[in-house]
C-alpha cells in the first residue's frame, strides 16, 4: 500500500550529514514534509491561508539552507520542535510585513511553542500530530497503489455510511469493508507516526 522509502529521521540525518543537498532525498524529505508544514500553517495561522503555498515555499527554501550548512543540531531539539518553530517565525515575519497585527505586540504572542505551559505544549503537539494525520491521510488515499474502489470505500465510510451499505454496493462482505478500512487506517496511522516521531 504506503511505501515510505525512507524513515524521515534517518533521511533528515542524511539530509543534514551531506555536504550536498541530493535532489532525490531532498523530493522525498519535501514530499514527506510539505503537506504536514501547510496543515499545520493553517491550523495555526488561519488569516495565512491563502498565502500558505507561498509561505511553505519559503520554509522549505529555509530548510535546504539549515540543513546544507549543518545548523540543525539534533541533540539541542527534536526535529518537530525545530520545524514548529520555523513555521511560526516564517508566518510571524509575514504577518508583521503585511503589517496585519498592528495593534498587537508579536512579541507577546508565543506561537513557537518556547515559552509555553505544559498545556499549551500539549495543544502544540496535538496540532502537530493532526497535521501529521492530515499529511499521511493525503499521502496514503492518493497513493498510486491503492485501488478506486479501496479508496471510495475509505472515504465513504469516514462520512459515516455503513459496513452494510458499503457491502451491499460493491459487492462485498462486511468482513472485507472492514478489512479494507483496518489497512487503510493502519498505513494512515503507520506513515503519520513516522511523520510526527521524526
Amino acid at each position: 500500500m504506503s511505501n515510505i522509502p525512507d524513515t524521515p529521521k534517518t533521511l533528515l540525518n542524511e539530509l543534514a550529514r551531506d555536504e550536498m543537498i541530493d535532489d532525490f532525498k531532498w523530493q522525498q524529505f519535501d514530499a514527506m514534509y510539505r503537506p504536514v508544514v501547510t496543515f499545520f500553517l493553517v491550523q495555526r495561522f488561519g488569516n495565512l491561508a491563502h498565502e500558505s503555498d507561498d509561505i511553505v515555499q519559503d520554509i522549505m527554501i529555509k530548510l535546504i539552507e539549515v540543513l546544507r550548512n549543518g545548523r540543525y543540531d539534533s541533540s539541542r531539539s527534536r526535529f518537530r520542535t525545530y520545524l514548529r518553530t520555523l513555521v511560526a517565525n516564517t508566518a510571524i515575519d509575514r504577518i508583521r510585513r503585511l503589517k496585519r497585527f498592528e495593534g498587537i505586540p508579536l512579541e507577546t504572542l508565543d506561537w513557537t511553542g518556547e515559552h509555553t505551559s505544559e498545556a499549551e505544549l500539549g495543544f502544540l503537539d496535538r496540532q502537530w500530530a493532526e497535521a501529521c494525520f492530515a499529511a499521511a491521510r493525503k499521502h496514503v488515499l492518493d497513493n498510486a497503489s491503492l485501488s478506486d474502489e479501496h479508496r471510495a470505500i475509505f472515504i465513504a465510510s469516514e462520512n459515516g455510511e455503513g459496513d452494510d451499505r458499503l457491502a451491499e454496493r460493491y459487492g462485498l462482505t462486511h468482513a472485507a469493508v472492514r478489512q479494507i478500512r483496518h489497512r487503510i487506517n493502519k498505513a494512515i496511522t503507520a506513515y503519520a507516526r513516522s511523520l510526527a516521531d521524526e
